[in-house]
């Protein structure tokens, strides 16, 4: 069973597995640093520590409909050079998925988009994409 924090890009319901994921603000107030390249957000203060935030939307190459809104803060591992957070449209549920309801990314998605892809989760109302963290950056 796996723990999956859902949420929103477009139309498209995503997951990145709870084990990678520190906190999930909403609404954070984001600074904008310029000339940064388009998949950065930008940086927030969290609690005197900057975070660099990405927009999944641009990182991915994913269609978005509304605004950004929620920023998950990632669990920073060794060796990784600075604390990271993913802007996204709408944070949802944490939801236990069984992973007999999961497959793997078709062999057509194995372009730099389908790598990111860990798993896809076929739930009751639609799929759910799990990103793999270990390949999204």
């Amino acid at each position: 069973m796996l723990k999956v924090l859902c949420f929103k890009s477009g139309n498209n319901l995503y997951g990145i597995e709870t084990r990678y994921v520190k906190e999930i603000n909403r609404h954070p107030e984001i600074t904008i640093i310029p000339l940064a390249p388009g998949v950065m957000a930008g940086i927030m203060n969290l609690r005197g520590q900057i975070v660099s935030l990405l927009d999944f939307a641009a990182l991915l190459g994913v269609p978005t409909t509304g605004s950004k809104k929620h920023s998950i803060v990632l669990k920073k591992e060794p060796g990784d050079p600075d604390l990271l957070a993913l802007l996204v449209e709408q944070a949802a549920d944490v939801i236990d998925v069984d992973e007999a309801v999961c497959v793997l990314p078709t062999p057509s998605l194995e372009n730099e988009y389908g790598k990111t892809i860990k798993l896809i989760a076929k739930l009751e109302q639609q799929l759910l994409i799990i990103v793999d963290k270990e390949k999204l950056f």
